[in-house]
């Protein structure tokens, strides 16, 4: 299997829940849900934790050698930008390791996807074929897609059913572009 270079995440929807625009905002602090995972919890007492199989994909994506080689970035068009990055210096995976320091980069600002992702691309060099994106709105999959980018619709979040369709066919446009 061919490995992405770069793999960005949606975080609203995609890799947490709920979206920015939903809370009430800062102070925000942890708290653990019922499962015994970190949440974030805003002023109003809503708790942003993440969807599916984020933990368990994040966490393989910081331990195992095979991810060494591959850039991980956020990639939202959130209007909370500030309230994003204090949700991910908060959360923090099993290995102690917070969401913001797994991530190389952070594009995390209004406006459109593939501005997100030309700034990625000019900063390290990497091409557009070699990266992989997961967002739960067909629309940026689609606009990304004119730039090659490897996008996947993730409609319930970052599950371990889309990460492995996300990776298959990555690897699939990948061999027919070698």
């Amino acid at each position: 299997m061919t490995l992405p270079r770069l793999i960005a995440l949606d975080l609203d929807a995609t890799l947490w829940y709920p979206e920015m625009y939903m809370l009430s905002g800062p102070p925000f602090k942890l708290g653990k849900c019922r499962h015994g995972r970190p949440v974030v919890i805003d002023r109003a007492g809503e708790e942003v934790g993440l969807l599916g199989d984020a933990w368990r994909i994040l966490e393989e994506l910081t331990t195992d050698a095979k991810w060494e080689g591959t850039e991980i970035a956020y990639v939202s068009r959130t209007d909370m930008p500030k309230w994003a990055n204090q949700c991910l210096q908060m959360l923090k995976l099993e290995s102690g390791v917070s969401l913001h320091e797994v991530a190389q980069h952070h594009e995390i600002f209004p406006g459109r996807k593939i501005t997100h992702f030309k700034r990625i691309h000019e900063r390290t060099g990497i091409q557009y074929n070699e990266m992989l994106f997961l967002d739960d709105m067909r629309c940026n999959i689609e606009d990304c897609d004119t730039l090659g980018v490897c996008g996947v619709y993730a409609p319930d979040g970052l599950t371990a059913r889309t990460w492995t369709k996300a990776l298959a066919e990555y690897s699939k446009r990948r061999g027919k572009n070698n």
